[in-house]
């Protein structure tokens, strides 16, 4: 997965010369935080009771990374 991402966030940076890219997880998905996090996402924020699916009420995890921070 992060071989995989990490060519997508290249991409992204350097041909789309995006300047962020952002990533809304669920944060009882220890998977996805650590992948995140081992790309150099940071945690911006915690948005509780954020998305109802069914009758299950969950909260999201909103992660971010900047060009600048990316491969310094």
């Amino acid at each position: 997965m992060n071989e995989a991402l990490s060519g997508l966030i290249d991409y992204a940076f350097a041909e789309l010369n995006l300047n962020r890219i952002e990533a809304d997880i669920d944060p009882r998905n220890e998977s996805s935080r650590r992948v995140l996090e081992r790309l150099k996402f940071v945690r911006e924020g915690y948005l509780r009771e954020r998305w109802i699916v069914g009758e299950e009420v969950s909260d999201t995890a909103l992660y971010g990374l900047l060009q600048r921070e990316w491969k310094r």
